[in-house]
């Protein structure tokens, strides 16, 4: 009998050294990113230990990377059945994404519970930030606003928001170069042409912040300095500051999001102050990324952007119709967790309603400037005195003119040396070193580029000036 235990013993020892290193081997390509080979490896040490918890957890871990989440929840089930606490967090993400936060908290719990299993087990702040986000959900669920979407595209993240088809009313937007703001990624002028607001990286924190500066009467921006509208917040990005001058929306990340950047909302008062920012909720918010919310009411209609079912570098924009006055769905309407996720265009439309004049008046305007067929937009030049120039024809001063078909020149290099130094930074990410002298090089003659479209902004406004004056 005792023999026979040994052997028994033996034999489990020997399986779980046999299987300890293909899993090591598996796991390993599943950090290096190896996905596809990891899957492989993983597939069939699953079929050989179907109950075997940690091999269990990181098949269903490499589906989720693969994007193939459904296929995910059966082998981390298994995980969590076995203890596996990572499994039980990854389910709960998993939740979460489906708009099932009542799952998810008995997931958290089950997290909880199989980490304190383990001995000196200490609960990471992570799982009472999930906690916190299932609560946030759950509220957000009980006001969803009823959205009227008519479009959707799916674009490129860099440069997204060239696709707003804003009128001129609205303002507008554009790159930090157009406007000349060093290190700016967005950059969003009101239609007064009296301020701006931007994205950049904080020196502090190197998180993005949100920038405000006055336009002076010679063009020139007024000791640009970081708007304090949410100090609690993680990261600011993406503002647009409403027609009346009050109503900023803005994109940040911050203990009353629920996943990564949410849109909140905020006033500015007659003192310059701003209220304490609220989040504006579902649909407009996920627990993926959501990103500038414009409102267009010259048009009537409005964008925002998400990459909650978009692919990897891609981002969604959703074009809707806002309403003077929320109106949210139902809280037991048994549509309420698509409407909140927009699964369904379709469905936020009313039946038959005729949208495709509205799509038509929006297709005959530009990206971002607002211009249409009539009215052409060029460019976005802050000149003075409240006045914003778009066109060349926009010119008086012949030489004015000129000096600003160099800046655009200067502009399109600009453009042209920050995507290849982009491509490069990717190639150094993904551990191609060799490209780090020409990443500074580049760097270097981005800083002389930026350095002469200063001088050369600077002498367009002046010129243009000199013409006014003697007029």
């Amino acid at each position: 009998m005792r023999k026979l235990l040994y052997a028994v013993a033996f034999a489990l020892c020997s399986s779980a050294t046999a299987t300890a290193g293909p899993l090591n081997n598996a796991k390993q390509m599943y950090i290096d990113g190896q996905y596809e080979e990891a899957l492989t490896a993983l597939q069939a040490l699953h079929k050989r230990s179907p109950r075997d918890g940690n091999t269990a957890y990181y098949l269903g871990a490499t589906l989720i990377a693969l994007g193939r989440a459904d296929e995910a929840v059966a082998p981390l089930k298994t995980a969590e059945s076995r203890s596996v606490a990572e499994a039980s967090k990854a389910l709960a993400g998993l939740a979460l994404n489906e708009y099932r936060p009542d799952d998810a908290s008995s997931h958290i719990d089950k997290w909880e519970t199989a980490l304190r299993k383990k001995r000196n087990a200490t609960i990471p702040d992570e799982l009472d930030e999930m906690q916190a986000r299932v609560l946030t959900m759950r509220n957000m669920m009980e006001r969803v606003e009823r959205l009227e979407i008519i479009d959707s595209l799916t674009v490129d993240s860099v440069e997204f928001f060239r696709h707003y088809r804003l009128s001129r009313e609205a303002g507008r937007i554009c790159s930090g170069a157009e406007a000349g703001i060093e290190g700016a990624t967005m950059v969003f002028m009101p239609q007064t042409g009296r301020e701006m607001f931007w994205t950049a990286v904080s020196d502090s924190t190197q998180a993005p912040t949100l920038m405000c500066a006055g336009i002076l009467d010679d063009g020139s921006v007024e000791n640009s300095e970081p708007a304090d509208i949410y100090p609690e917040a993680e990261a600011l990005a993406f503002p647009f500051l409403m027609p009346d001058g009050v109503t900023l929306y803005f994109a940040a990340k911050s203990p009353a999001s629920l996943g990564g950047y949410d849109i909140f909302m905020t006033r500015r008062t007659d003192d310059g102050e701003y209220l304490q920012p609220q989040n504006i909720g579902m649909p407009y918010n996920s627990p993926a990324n959501d990103y500038l919310l414009a409102i267009d009411e010259a048009t009537g209609t409005g964008w925002w952007a998400t990459d909650r079912f978009a692919p990897e570098g891609k981002v969604t924009i959703y074009t809707f119709i806002p309403s003077n006055m929320r109106v949210n769905v139902e809280p037991d309407a048994p549509d309420l967790a698509s409407r909140a996720r927009v699964t369904s265009i379709a469905a936020t439309q009313e039946p038959g309603k005729d949208y495709d004049a509205l799509r038509r008046q929006l297709g005959e305007m530009t990206r971002s400037d607002g211009q249409n067929d009539r009215h052409k937009v060029d460019f976005l030049m802050a000149m003075g005195n409240g006045n914003v120039y778009h066109r060349l024809s926009d010119f008086k001063n012949p030489e004015a003119r000129r000096a600003m078909e160099n800046l655009l020149g200067i502009d399109d290099e600009i453009t042209a040396i920050t995507s290849d130094l982009e491509s490069l930074r990717e190639k150094y990410r993904a551990g191609n070193t060799s490209v780090e002298r020409r990443i500074r090089g580049l760097e270097s003659e981005l800083d002389k580029a930026r350095a002469r479209r200063r001088t050369a902004a600077n002498k367009v406004v002046r010129l243009e000036q000199s013409q006014t004056i003697l007029r």
